[in-house]
């Protein structure tokens, strides 16, 4: 699909922008597009079609549905994330190198985030055989939030990525027992990355390579112990990033009625390709005690003078450093396609199952790109002779298809009330330990779900729903993080979420 750079606030109201990017599933899905369905344990999700979120499920659904109906819900989750890590600098590249040192602040961090994921829906029966719909519901979204000072700060503080779909359908009956649904949607991404820049280490990294030039390898051996030890850790920047973008997409459903007690139903959403664009702030970079504190501290250091300190200091703040600018980065988020199953096994008594894959190998990395490139490779940072400013800020990621499974059933107490309950094992696209890092703790997922609906008057019904998500306890080896400065993060990372929900379904 195609994109266009528009701001994301302009178009949408600031009560769904609240869908909160701690509300993820595996990768970055989010599925609590119905509480109905949220009962369910996302069991069954494309055939059960019961209200108006049929718009989000499968807009074939449409035509089960009489009159003008409305469905707003709600989501409350509470993400509980866990990391238990010890992060160490690698070794400054000599002949005899620097065995790796560890990095100050604790390794056990916790992120506890509520967020709210609201979704509306609009659905219309136009004539027996014809009807429309819209909806507005977040499909992905993914987040965390880690204290300041703890160990992992180079790979991630905060995490924000959320999307938001806009999303008009139309459904026609194809014959007797066939329906078909199709529509295009507007999706808003916005995101915010931040962690922390460790200018010192770089810093350090910069004067053993000039003392390795003018000195000797045995020079540079005492400047690299003596730098790691006095300014690694200790001149931290942070690294605020927040980039927006909207793109285009198609949906389509496919309904099939065997017969008046079952049913089959098939969901697809199309891939998206958003060209995001936005800034990297670095406040310390404009602060000049911070850098005086630096330069001070380095011309302190054996076999260096204050030229080589202040050059050095200069290379990591100026624009060729980590002075930040505009960013651009072009994200790839997948198509998704469920397969659902629906049978009234008895009067009171219905079962239902799916099949959810996604196609989460086309998002293999999240790479951010400085519009102007102008100054790329005018310092010896990094090893590749790019700098802190100018070379792609990457974090690798390597996500591969995944698929959910799911059963579910229901049971109707009575005329008005419906009991709900499911379980789905959702598969994580993150097989990889190496990439596994606190922008994302992902792993195969456990869900549980409990609700019930009740119909409160002839045109008003209430449903209400909790589910629980286990967060398979994952290795975390990573050793990638944006600013490219060796810090390898070992040890584990596990998480709960605990969804409530609650939705209005209103008949005109």
């Amino acid at each position: 699909m195609f994109s266009a750079n528009i701001p994301l606030r302009a178009w949408l109201p600031a009560a769904i922008m609240a869908a909160s990017s701690t509300a993820h599933g595996a990768g970055l899905e989010l599925t609590q597009h119905g509480t109905k369905e949220t009962g369910h344990g996302f069991a069954g999700t494309a055939a059960l079609l019961e209200d108006a979120s049929v718009v989000a499920h499968n807009p074939a659904g449409l035509l089960r549905l009489s009159g003008t109906q409305t469905s707003l819900g709600v989501s409350a989750i509470y993400a509980d994330l866990n990391y238990n890590v010890r992060v160490q600098r690698e070794k400054i590249e000599l002949p005899y190198g620097l065995d790796p040192t560890p990095v100050s602040g604790p390794g056990n961090a916790t992120s506890k985030e509520v967020s709210i994921a609201p979704h509306l829906y609009l659905a219309h029966r136009i004539s027996d055989d014809a009807a429309v719909g819209v909806g507005i519901y977040a499909p992905f979204a993914s987040g965390s939030d880690f204290p300041t000072g703890w160990a992992g700060r180079y790979h991630s503080e905060e995490t924000s990525q959320t999307t938001v779909n806009i999303n008009p359908v139309f459904a026609f009956r194809a014959t007797d027992t066939v329906t078909v649904g199709f529509g295009g949607f507007i999706q808003m991404y916005d995101a915010k990355l931040t962690n922390q820049i460790d200018t010192g280490y770089l810093v350090a990294e910069a004067l053993v390579d000039r003392v390795r030039e003018q000195e000797g390898e045995a020079a540079a051996r005492a400047t690299a112990e003596d730098a790691v030890a006095r300014i690694g850790s200790q001149f931290d920047i942070e690294n605020d990033i927040e980039i927006d973008s909207m793109a285009f997409g198609l949906s389509f459903g496919l309904l099939w009625e065997m017969n008046d007690r079952t049913r089959f139903g098939l969901n697809y959403r199309s891939r998206t390709e958003h060209v995001a664009t936005g800034q990297a702030k670095r406040k310390e970079v404009f602060d000049p005690a911070f850098r005086e504190r630096l330069v001070q501290t380095v011309q302190g250091f054996a076999n260096i003078t204050e030229e080589d300190a202040r050059d050095a200091v200069a290379s990591a703040f100026d624009e060729r450093g980590a002075l930040g600018g505009d960013l651009e980065s072009t994200i790839t988020l997948p198509d998704v396609l469920t397969l659902s199953a629906f049978h009234q096994w008895t009067d009171r008594i219905a079962v239902m199952g799916s099949v959810t894959y996604t196609n989460w190998s086309v998002y293999d990395e999240l790479r951010l790109s400085y519009a102007d490139t102008s100054a790329r490779g005018g310092s010896d940072i990094t090893e590749s002779g790019d700098d802190v400013r100018r070379r792609d800020l990457v974090q690798p990621l390597e996500f591969e298809d995944s698929y959910r499974f799911g059963v579910g059933a229901s049971y109707a107490w009575d005329d008005r009330l419906t009991l709900r309950t499911g379980a789905s094992f959702d598969q994580s696209p993150l097989r990889n330990s190496d990439f596994r890092t606190p922008r994302g703790p992902d792993n195969d997922r456990y869900i549980v779900g409990l609700g019930a609906s009740y119909q409160w008057w002839d045109n008003l019904s209430v449903d209400v729903a909790y589910s629980w998500i286990q967060i398979k306890e994952g290795d975390v080896t990573a050793v990638e993080n944006p600013a490219g400065s060796n810090h390898r993060a070992i040890g584990t990372s596990e998480g709960t979420l605990h969804n409530l929900a609650a939705q209005l379904n209103y008949r005109f």
